[in-house]
C-alpha cells in the first residue's frame, strides 16, 4: 500500500510539472494582448478574471490602439500564479510584470492584481481611517450575486 502512494505522488508531481506552467501563461498573457489590440471586448472577457473584467467598460482603446505591444520577457510561477515579465517599447523598455492565474480551469489574466503589484499606499499626516455604513445599493447587490453565481459549485 505504502508504495502505491509513493507511486500516486510521482505520478501527480509529473502531471503538475508537464502543465507547461510558465509557457502556458506566456500563451494566455500574448492571445490577452492580441484581443487588446483587435478590441475584441469578448475575446477579453475570456482571458480576463471575473473582476478584472469590469475595467472593459472604461478601457481607453485609441491610446491602446496608438501603442505598440508589450514585449514579453519570460514567465515564472510565483506560489499558485505566474509572473509574466514584460518590457514596454513606448516607455523605453521599462520592465513590468502581470499577474496570470488559473480561474475555473482555464489561465487568465488578473488586471486587479497586476496594478497591486505596483500600488503605493500614501497617508496625508494625521489621517484617521473611519468607517461608515452605507445602505447598499441594487448594483452592491448585483454585483454579490454576480458574484456568488460566477463560484464553482461545492
Amino acid at each position: 500500500m505504502r508504495g502505491f502512494i509513493v507511486l500516486l505522488l510521482v505520478v501527480i508531481a509529473a502531471a503538475c510539472s508537464a502543465d507547461g506552467g510558465p509557457a502556458a501563461a506566456q500563451a494566455a498573457f500574448g492571445s490577452f494582448q492580441d484581443a487588446l489590440h483587435r478590441r475584441d471586448e469578448e475575446g477579453l472577457r475570456r482571458l480576463l478574471t471575473n473582476e478584472s473584467a469590469a475595467v472593459l467598460a472604461t478601457m481607453p482603446w485609441e491610446r491602446i490602439q496608438a501603442q505598440a505591444p508589450l514585449e514579453v520577457a519570460g514567465a515564472r510561477r510565483e506560489g499558485h500564479e505566474f509572473r509574466v515579465e514584460v518590457r514596454d517599447p513606448n516607455s523605453h523598455g521599462q520592465k513590468g510584470e502581470f499577474v496570470v492565474v488559473r480561474e475555473y480551469g482555464r489561465l487568465v489574466v488578473d488586471l486587479v492584481a497586476t496594478a497591486g503589484l505596483t500600488v503605493e499606499v500614501v497617508e496625508a499626516a494625521g489621517a484617521k481611517e473611519v468607517v461608515e455604513p452605507r445602505e447598499l445599493t441594487p448594483a452592491d447587490h448585483d454585483r454579490i450575486r454576480q458574484h456568488q453565481l460566477s463560484q464553482p459549485r461545492r
